[in-house]
């Protein structure tokens, strides 16, 4: 008896999981607010990029609602599922849960409750939203279009309209073309400026640029002072007291180029290191440079 039971919850388990799992894939993008209803700032204790990241580590095509939309997702909302997070604090312990809803606000989806019995507020939010995420990572999602999401652009093709051929009234002809002779330079004014040599006493001194490693802590500005340390081949940018990880930096072929992947961003970005070890970083708006503390 006890076994046909265990048997049973386990298939109703499964079903309900792959139920899940279907209509999570049915929507192609996950929308994150810069800033949940409990919250008393815009990304207050970077949950929001926490939230963000995670949704993107697995797997999901994820924007902040005040990112400029994919022309099928501004045509189409519906492709789009929005995200709430919620905080449910009780007497000594933190809990949180995930609630995913379509463009109708219909609740498409809902986490069980991650837990954290940490005193630090920072420390409790990332580790119940962690827990709370286990469930999303399983589901392992895979976007599967479906017809109604579907929108069909009608192309409507033009037939070529006959263009008029003007008639040439009169054919240029060999004779009427005046060609200029071909003028040999001065072959001794040329050896001339040629001649004129630097004085080889003279030594030019070349600029010394002191080299610069990557790893240090810099000024990240809205990130705060953030540290960026050797992880294997990889390097790595971790924030402040929160130790939340906000890029991986990867290496190029040359020794003061590197490719820098924001958690938050799915387009990476070239950075320099300058010739005072700052980080320059190129972005769609310009150049930006994060100063570095300390050597």
């Amino acid at each position: 008896m006890n076994k046909s039971i265990s048997i049973s919850f386990f298939f109703l388990f499964f079903c309900s999981i792959l139920i899940a799992q279907n209509s999570i894939n049915s929507y192609k993008y996950i929308l994150v607010p810069k800033q949940f209803e409990f919250q008393k700032s815009v990304d207050q204790h970077q949950l929001n990029s926490l939230t963000k990241f995670l949704f993107e580590k697995a797997g999901y095509t994820v924007l902040f609602t005040d990112d400029q939309y994919p022309e099928d997702l501004a045509m189409n909302s519906c492709l789009a599922l929005k995200v709430k997070l919620n905080n449910n604090p009780s007497f000594l312990k933190t809990k949180m849960n995930i609630d995913l809803y379509d463009c109708k606000n219909h609740l498409i989806f809902t986490t069980k409750e991650g837990v954290s019995k940490e005193k630090v507020y920072k420390k409790a939010y990332y580790e119940a939203i962690r827990s709370t995420f286990v469930e999303l990572e399983e589901l392992n999602y895979a976007y599967k279009a479906k017809s109604e999401n579907t929108v069909v652009e009608k192309v409507v093709v033009e037939e070529p309209k006959e263009v008029p051929i003007k008639k040439v009234e009169k054919a240029i002809t060999v004779k009427e073309v005046e060609i200029q002779p071909v003028v040999k330079e001065n072959v001794a004014e040329v050896k001339q400026e040629v001649s004129v040599i630097k004085n080889p006493n003279q030594i030019v001194k070349p600029v010394k640029i002191s080299p610069k490693t990557i790893e240090g802590t810099f000024n990240f500005e809205k990130w705060g002072i953030s540290t960026i340390s050797k992880n294997g081949n990889e390097f790595k940018v971790v924030s402040g007291d929160e130790n939340f990880e906000l890029a991986t930096i990867y290496k190029t072929s040359k020794p003061t180029i590197y490719i820098i992947k924001w958690v938050t961003t799915k387009q990476p970005q070239l950075v320099e290191i300058n010739n005072e070890g700052n980080l320059k970083v190129d972005t769609n708006s310009g150049s930006k440079i994060y100063d570095r503390v300390h050597n």
